[in-house]
């Protein structure tokens, strides 16, 4: 048995919340305005979670190797942000339970953050309206390293007052990141990581769960507080 620890950092999407339908749909919206081709939604799902670049990037190369130019590239990320800012909240919606384990945390003495590459401004919008409550929350602002680089996750730490952490998330971006940091690692498998299974990289010690109502139920019963 092992102690929850002062801290739990959770990555956004794919890991508390749904969002693929509204990043496809900004997406698509972005590629029909270049006159380029559009993709369903479920291949645009393999492209999330790496930051708005690595998005942008793999819509424009199809998925493929081809490089856009930098200035073609910095158009489609701006085209992406106008589509993208008004239609953030309108299917998005939160997994089962991920309200419930936010709410319960605090309640046994751990803080909770949000640590995502998702932008910031972005990531505010969503959380406030689907009504997600956190201590911290740390998006991908200038300046700051995306995960798997652990910058975030020790900056969120800081701002939650200190103390040990684990870090929950759905891809290996999101492990690796737990590792650098020096943090334990929770898996969820509830989008996927490009369509693998987090368990399928994950240590014994690295739980995985199919959804956050079975990880509440291994913290509340299977960890003391």
């Amino acid at each position: 048995m092992k102690s929850l620890p002062h801290n739990m950092l959770f990555d956004l999407d794919g890991t508390l919340i749904d969002s693929v339908p509204d990043i496809a749909a900004a997406t698509n919206k972005m590629l029909a305005d270049r006159g380029l081709p559009c993709h369903d939604a479920d291949v645009i799902r393999g492209w999330v979670g790496r930051g708005l670049s690595i998005l942008v990037h793999r819509a424009l190369a199809g998925g493929g190797n081809e490089v856009a130019t930098p200035s073609d590239h910095a158009e489609a990320v701006q085209i992406f942000r106008h589509h993208y800012s008004s239609c953030c909240t309108r299917n998005t919606v939160a997994f089962d339970g991920a309200s419930e384990l936010l709410d319960w945390l605090p309640s046994v003495g751990v803080r909770t953050a949000v640590v995502t590459n998702k932008p910031s401004s972005f990531a505010v919008q969503i959380v406030e309206a689907i009504g997600l409550v956190t201590n911290v929350l740390v998006g991908a602002d200038p300046g700051r390293p995306l995960k798997p680089d652990p910058a975030s996750l020790h900056e969120a730490v800081e701002l939650l007052g200190g103390g040990t952490a684990w870090m929950v998330g759905d891809t290996s971006f999101d492990r690796d990141a737990a590792h650098a940091a020096g943090m334990q690692f929770i898996g969820v498998q509830l989008e996927g990581d490009q369509g693998r299974n987090i368990a399928e990289i994950t240590a014994d010690d690295e739980p995985v769960f199919e959804s956050l109502r079975d990880l509440h139920a291994w913290l509340r019963d299977e960890v003391q507080a």
